[in-house]
This record gives C-alpha cells, sequence and structure tokens, in this order.
C-alpha cells in the first residue's frame, strides 16, 4: 500500500532555524519543497550568507578529496567507521580539521599508488601497441644499419596517401644529400609502411618533414629510442612480463591501505555530504524579515512524533500547520511504499514500470501473490526449482541492502518454492524422471494438455476481471464517468462471453444463450456509447483487444510444456548415448538439463512480468508517481531504499 501523506507548513523566528533543521535532519521523515516566491510580495526565498557559502565551499573540497582518495583506494564496499553517527553533531570547524588532518596522513600514499598503477597499466598497453607495430616492421628493416651514425624511423600511412611516401623519400634525399634509404611494403589491404634510415645529425628536419606531410612515425619509448628493433622488441617482452608482477604488489598495497582508511574516509564522506544538504536546504525555505517558513510533506502515521520532536527541542517558537490537499497538491504529493517484509521484493519490481501516482492503487501485493504463482506453474519441476533455489539463497547472501538485484533473488526464492509445489503436484524431477523414482503427479500436465490450457485461460480471466474491477474502483473514486463506462461495460461484456462459453461447454443449458448474447451486446453498446464517436469502431477492437489478453495466459501452459519437452529430450538423448558410454550420456543429459534450468529461471520471469505489465496493470495502472526523499542522513536514506 501507499502511505498517506501530509502537507506540512512550519514557521518560526530566524533565531531557531537552525534548531529547526537539525529536528527535521535527525526525524528524516520531511521532504522540502521548494519555496516559491511568487506566491507573495513580502515572503522571499532564504538566500546563504557570506559565511555560509564560505563554508560550503571547504565542505565540498572537503568532501572532493576525500572522494578521490576513495577512488584511489579501491577495495570491496564495506561499512563505514563504527560510531560515526555520533559526530553528526560536533562542530562543522572540528569536522573538516579532522578530515583534513586524515587526508594529510593518507592521501600521499594513495594518490602515488594510485599514480604508480596508471603508470603501469599505460606502459603495458603502449608496450603491447609498440611490440605489435614493431614486429610487424621488423621484415622491412635493413640487416646491417650502424646506429652510431644513423637513426632509423617507422612510418605508415593510409593506402589512398601512397604517394606521399614517393614525395618524403625525395626531400629525404635531398636533406641527407643523398645518404639514406627507404624501404616499404604493404602491411595489410589498407596500411602501407616503410622504413627512413638517414643520418641522425638529420633527425630534427626528417620529423619537421613527416610532421608537414601528416605522416605518422612509430615512437619507441625513450629508453629504447636507440636499441636495435630486433633488441627493442626482446626488452618490451621482458618488460611485459614483469608488468603484471608490480602492478599485483602496488594492488596488494593498495587493498591494504584501503582496509586500514576506506571504513574511515567513507565515513567522512557521508558526514560531508549531510553536512551538505543540511546547508543547501536553507535555500528551499522562504523568509521574511524576522521568520522562515518551511513546506513540505511527511507520512501521516509520523507527523505526531515530529510535532512532539520539534515541541521538545525547539519549544513554542514554532507553528507546525498541515495545510489541506487540493487537486493540485495530490498531483505533486510524493508516494511512499508501506509493505509487509515479504511484500518488498517487488517493489523495485513496479519501479521498473513507474511508480504509482498519489492516491492510486499499489498493486505490488497483489503482484507479490500472482507473480511467484505463475512463475511456480510455469517451472514445475522439483530438481530445477531445488537448484535455483539454493543459487538465489546464495546470491542474495552476496548482495547486501536493499538493491534491485537482492529484490530480484528474493523475488525467485519465492517463485522457487512454488516451482517445488508444482514440481510435486505435477510429479516432475528432471522431467519425466520424477515418476521412475516414486513421484505421483497430482495432474500431470505433460499429458492433460487441454486441461492445462482451461487452467490458463481460467487464471487470465480471473487476473484481467480483476484488473479490470481495480480499474472500475480507481474511476470511481475519481468520479471519471467515462472510464466508469467504459470499465464497466467492458466487465458486462465479459461477463456474457463467460456465459457462452459456459454454454459451448454444456456447462450451462442452452436456455442461457440468449441471455448471454443480450449481455454481450448490452456491454457492448455501453462500451461504444462511452468510446464516442469513434466508438462503432473501436469498441469491438477493445473487446477483442481484452479476450486477446486473456488469451495471453496460455503462455503460462506454453512454456512449462516446453519445459517438459525438453528435459524429454534430454533424458532420451542422454539414454541413448548411455548406451554406449554411460558417462558421455549423462554430461549430454547435463547439459541439456542446465540449459532448461537456464531457459526455466529466464523465461518464467519475463513472462509473468509481461502478463502484470500489460495484460494486468493496463486496465488499471495510474503511473507518474514521484518518490519520497525526505532530508535524512545518508545511511538512513539507503537502509529505507
Amino acid at each position: 500500500m501507499l502511505l498517506p501523506m501530509a502537507k506540512v507548513q512550519i514557521i518560526g523566528t530566524k533565531q531557531y532555524q537552525d534548531e529547526t533543521v537539525q529536528v527535521l535532519y535527525r526525524q528524516g521523515v520531511v521532504q522540502i519543497d521548494e519555496w516559491n516566491e511568487k506566491r507573495s510580495l513580502t515572503q522571499r526565498r532564504v538566500a546563504l550568507t557570506d559565511d555560509d557559502t564560505a563554508l560550503r565551499q571547504r565542505l565540498t573540497y572537503a568532501a572532493t578529496q576525500v572522494e578521490a582518495t576513495l577512488v584511489a583506494l579501491p577495495a570491496p564496499e564495506g561499512p563505514p567507521f563504527p560510531g560515526y553517527e555520533d559526530w553528526y553533531d560536533c562542530p562543522l570547524d572540528w569536522l573538516i580539521q579532522a578530515v583534513e588532518a586524515d587526508l594529510e596522513e593518507v592521501g600521499p600514499a594513495a594518490r602515488a599508488l594510485a599514480t604508480r598503477r596508471s603508470q603501469l597499466e599505460e606502459e603495458a598497453s603502449s608496450l603491447i601497441r609498440y611490440e605489435s607495430a614493431v614486429q610487424q616492421l621488423m621484415p622491412l628493416i635493413p640487416a646491417l644499419v650502424n646506429l652510431e651514425r644513423f637513426a632509423v624511423a617507422a612510418v605508415w600511412v593510409e593506402r589512398r596517401y601512397r604517394g606521399a611516401l614517393e614525395l618524403v623519400a625525395n626531400r629525404l634525399a635531398e636533406l641527407t644529400g643523398g645518404q639514406c634509404e627507404v624501404i616499404s611494403h604493404e602491411l595489410d589491404r589498407d596500411i602501407w609502411a616503410a622504413i627512413l634510415v638517414f643520418p641522425k645529425a638529420q633527425a630534427r628536419a626528417v620529423n619537421e618533414l613527416l610532421g608537414r606531410e601528416n605522416i605518422a612515425q612509430v615512437h619507441l619509448p625513450t629508453e629504447l629510442a636507440d636499441q636495435p628493433f630486433d633488441k627493442a622488441i626482446a626488452n618490451m617482452h621482458q618488460r611485459l612480463q614483469a608488468i603484471p608482477g608490480e602492478r599485483g604488489e602496488v594492488e596488494a598495497q593498495q587493498e591494504t591501505l584501503g582496509r586500514s582508511w576506506r571504513p574511515r574516509l567513507r565515513a567522512w564522506q557521508l558526514l560531508l555530504r549531510d553536512q551538505l544538504a543540511r546547508i543547501d536546504v536553507h535555500t528551499s525555505f522562504g523568509q521574511t524579515d524576522y521568520t522562515f517558513i518551511i513546506e513540505g510533506w511527511a507520512p501521516e502515521r509520523d507527523l505526531p512524533e515530529l510535532e512532539a520532536a520539534l515541541q521538545r527541542e525547539v519549544g513554542d517558537a514554532l507553528l507546525v500547520t498541515r495545510l489541506p490537499l487540493g487537486p493540485e497538491e495530490r498531483k505533486s504529493a510524493p508516494v511512499m511504499f508501506d509493505n509487509p517484509p515479504f511484500v518488498k521484493p517487488f517493489e523495485p519490481l513496479v519501479r521498473l514500470l513507474a511508480l504509482p501516482r498519489y492516491g492510486a492503487f499499489d498493486p505490488t501485493p497483489l503482484m507479490s501473490i500472482a507473480m511467484p504463482l505463475f512463475f511456480g506453474m510455469m517451472l514445475g519441476d522439483v530438481a530445477y526449482a531445488a537448484v535455483l533455489l539454493g543459487l538465489m539463497v546464495y546470491l542474495r547472501r552476496r548482495f547486501v541492502g536493499r538493491t534491485t538485484v537482492r529484490a530480484l533473488t528474493e523475488v525467485l526464492i519465492i517463485g522457487s518454492v512454488w516451482g517445488l509445489v508444482f514440481g510435486f503436484v505435477y510429479g516432475e524431477f528432471l522431467g519425466e524422471l520424477g515418476k521412475q523414482i516414486g513421484l505421483r503427479p497430482l495432474f500431470d500436465r505433460g499429458h492433460e494438455v487441454t486441461t492445462l490450457f482451461l487452467i490458463a485461460i481460467g487464471i487470465g480471466a480471473g487476473h484481467v476481471v480483476l484488473g479490470l474491477s481495480l480499474g472500475l474502483w480507481g474511476a470511481l473514486h475519481r468520479r471519471s464517468r467515462h472510464e466508469i463506462l467504459e470499465k464497466a461495460a467492458m466487465l458486462i461484456a465479459l461477463s456474457g462471453l463467460f456465459l457462452l462459453v459456459a454454454v459451448v461447454a454444456q456447462l450451462l443449458p442452452k436456455a442461457f444463450l440468449t441471455p448471454a448474447l443480450a449481455v454481450v451486446l448490452v456491454g457492448l453498446a455501453i462500451l461504444i456509447y462511452s468510446l464516442g464517436g469513434m466508438g462503432v469502431l473501436l469498441g469491438p477492437l477493445e473487446l477483442l483487444g481484452t479476450v486477446g489478453n486473456i488469451l495471453s495466459y496460455l503462455r503460462i501452459a506454453a512454456i512449462g510444456l516446453s519445459s517438459v519437452y525438453l528435459a524429454r529430450v534430454a533424458n532420451e538423448i542422454g539414454g541413448t548415448a548411455g548406451e554406449y558410454s554411460v558417462l558421455v550420456g549423462v554430461m549430454i543429459a547435463a547439459l541439456f538439463h542446465a540449459l532448461n534450468l537456464a531457459l526455466g529461471a529466464f523465461s518464467p520471469t519475463i513472462h509473468a512480468l509481461r502478463l502484470h505489465y500489460v495484460e494486468f496493470f493496463g486496465k488499471f495502472y495510474e503511473g507518474g508517481g514521484q518518490a519520497f526523499h525526505p532530508l535524512r542522513r545518508s545511511l538512513a536514506r539507503r537502509e529505507s531504499q
């Protein structure tokens, strides 16, 4: 469900402004709205004083330095320094001085290690590039070159500019009086390379010539520049073998330093961010000459505690008022979920689509029931579900905090439990092997296909009707006549279609045929009327689209059957191969079952989501909500997400 929100206004004298912010910050239940200066001529927006601006600059610089040091100490993310919350109420000058003292101690070492690691990585990248280039050019180098008097330059150009090499050869002969040699060769169909041999005294003139002609040179590192190319290649290869060891030593030193300092630096990072937020929030207030005004949102359930805290710590100098909510205020009201623990993992899946609008129906509890059920019906194998359950439990322990990945693992854990339940119902263990080990199916979906399809359609009909009923409830709540008629008409028409199906299936007497047709026509007529001028065309299409939504639930049966048949294929191929080699048969069967397990985890998840997003949510869901972002400490913010 969504928490009811209240819009609050806090008015007080300016001398209590900082104390009020501290209380709001500690309580962490108020989202501050930006003050609109157009609302009043006498009330204006608060601007930071020169002292506050200077303090903010110091905090920003310190925060930047801390974050740069954290980047220079790569290590697994961990909790901040224990007890750092006690530092929130310390004077800001003390905080900045403490941060600067720590940075002075750890900063130079962290930067030196980061610089050294970057240098090694850059050196390795450059040497790999040089080695490749030189090896390609080696066949072009003359065997006898006296490097004491001559320099060797390697260049290459695109094939279309090959003519530039001839121009360079002519100019080089003029510069050196003929004491030069140019050897060119095609490296590939796009690149033409050349080796230039010339007196060292002409090196500057040659470099200027190549620069004017925009011809790229292969510049060796400085320490290899005066070596023969074959010796340079050997030295580069030797250096490339040594770099990983040096980089490993640097990384080990970074990790050691990070284990010692990251918790403390992480604490400083959170503290500095929060102190900046406490300063910046003042610019969202309104003010007169003597008072400040705060407007924002708070959950209704937290209002009494908030008022008590303000009264206790600030006193009667504040006036806390609950403002009435008009249509415009409801549109801008933030959204906050309030669901039981077993429903919370499904909240990120709803956010993937869009946050529900404030005052609308929260589908998360319904999704927490239906989605794992659909998943389990599609997976429906004891072995696959048990393996997936174990894997998801392991992954859940690897991800700490309320993250989307952790939430997805929790969703799949619930779905895997349902997969176990339906695995026993279907009697499946690696497909039909379940029957051979004594599992007795209560419902054999692999052989009772027609019944399985009917069950899937029945589930779809119930799910879609529930969605339409929720849409009708929302329309009644908003008093939208058009939507009320549309949803009611669709429900009436579907009721008539269900009666027709029951008559055709001989579940009802033929006497119900005429009333059923009449109900369908009445519902269709109301639907056409509700859609206006294009209703004659759109009405039947809307009804057919809804029927298509119901039939779309056949995917629950189809995906489950595909898993059954693939497991059967795996067992049959493995059994056939096992006649020649038991090990080969087991390996082939295991490969197919692993593939089936991967599909059994991926496909049911995607299609269960689709059935909710398209077929179910499309009947009632109202997106466009804004997340609730109260002024609070960073650690509390992360834990609440």
